[in-house]
């Protein structure tokens, strides 16, 4: 059936691409310095779009994945559309590459909860021609990550910052205040060694992304706030890209491995998955796991009222550990040539620490000598649990 609606809407696909052929929006494209959906100037509005070609109706049908039960997702009832698109077809239909399908799925999000009560046809048409047209609401440094030699990309929510503490404690344990619509203050507290861990990422030649599963507008008003060097960090010149819940997807299993958790897809900002990692506290949400370093959990209401100097030395030391570990894997990468940044790296993810300990456990070898052997044989780290 649903090749069938791919079939009838084909004569569609001509009138479509004719029609995203001029740019119609002010949101951005890949590498632009404009000013994002999320944080234009006050007092100016973005310009009306000239209106796209509807596509078939079937179309917007066929790409679209069955809906998940509302029970099953945290941030269901969020938006009034919250459809996950199936993304390897839209890369095969529309000739779009990853990053720029994902992207449509975001816009056509941004969309819904701009209009509601909108034509979901005239919606899809639109997010597809910004897709078509480059357009990244999050200023995606496209060419930057496809030049990087390595790619951190950082979960925010017990990663790099705690948005939920305790009120009692808030108050006098938190770096940034958040102000909501309804006149209340809200408050973060980041991540100790925050700002040291991108600056040393930087200056390795690698890229910074940040990618949270929160919602836009709570992600976008963190990060106002939220200053690198008195620059908002989404705007910071260290940052190549900002990714949020409408960013995550789902997978069927024609396209591969079943993802049936919204999950955080590296392949955006490195389709070969050779030079991605994400450092994460959660991976339920991820599943490219080769590539995943996991995170302990940064709990605020832990770290402000420990009386425990160890346990406020180790929140202070589990940023500049990870750095640390990238450092020395681009010290290898660099010794070995021809070696891949997610080989050198692979000892220290969720797979690869299970691989170095059993290869101690076998060879009576120490940690170091294991890791070694692993980035040697890579092969024998799992390729998923």
């Amino acid at each position: 059936m649903r090749l069938a609606a791919l079939v009838r809407c084909l004569a569609w696909s001509v009138l479509l691409s004719t029609a995203c052929e001029k740019p119609t929006v002010t949101l951005h494209p890949a590498d632009s310095a404009g000013t994002s959906a999320h944080s234009a100037p006050s007092g100016t509005s973005p310009a009306t779009p000239a209106e796209p070609s509807t596509p078939a109706e079937s179309e917007l049908d066929a790409m679209t994945l069955p809906p998940r039960p509302d029970w099953a997702d945290k941030y269901a009832g969020s938006s009034p559309d919250e459809r996950f698109f199936d993304i390897a077809m839209l890369m095969q239909h529309h000739d779009l590459d990853r990053a720029h399908a994902v992207e449509l799925q975001n816009h056509f999000r941004d969309l819904t909860r701009l209009k509601p009560k909108g034509d979901r046809q005239v919606q899809y048409a639109e997010a597809l021609q910004r897709a078509k047209q480059g357009v990244f609401e999050d200023r995606r440094k496209l060419s930057r990550l496809a030049r990087a030699r390595l790619i951190v990309v950082f979960d925010l929510d017990e990663t790099l910052y705690d948005q939920y503490i305790d009120d009692s404690i808030a108050a006098t344990c938190h770096d940034l205040t958040i102000t909501t619509k309804e006149g209340r203050d809200r408050y973060v507290k980041l991540t100790p060694g925050w700002a040291d861990a991108i600056h040393r990422i930087h200056d390795l030649g690698g890229e910074v992304v940040l990618f949270s599963a929160n919602l836009d507008d709570r992600c976008y008003a963190n990060a106002r706030a939220w200053m690198l060097d008195g620059v908002p960090i989404d705007q910071h010149p260290a940052i190549a890209g900002f990714l949020t819940n409408s960013h995550l997807v789902l997978q069927p299993k024609q396209a591969g491995s079943p993802v049936v958790e919204p999950s955080k897809d590296l392949r955006i900002v490195d389709p070969d998955l050779s030079r991605a990692i994400i450092v994460d506290d959660n991976p339920r949400r991820l599943f490219q796991l080769r590539n995943v370093r996991v995170f302990k959990k940064f709990q605020a209401d832990v770290y402000c009222t420990t009386g425990d100097p160890d346990i406020r030395q180790a929140h202070e030391a589990a940023l500049r550990t990870v750095v640390d570990e990238i450092e020395d894997s681009v010290r290898f990468m660099e010794a070995h040539e021809g070696m891949r940044f997610v080989d050198a790296y692979l000892p220290y993810t969720v797979l690869g620490r299970l691989a170095v300990r059993w290869i101690q456990m076998g060879t009576g070898s120490t940690e170091q000598a294991a890791i070694n052997a692993l980035r040697a044989n890579p092969e024998w780290a799992d390729q998923h649990f």
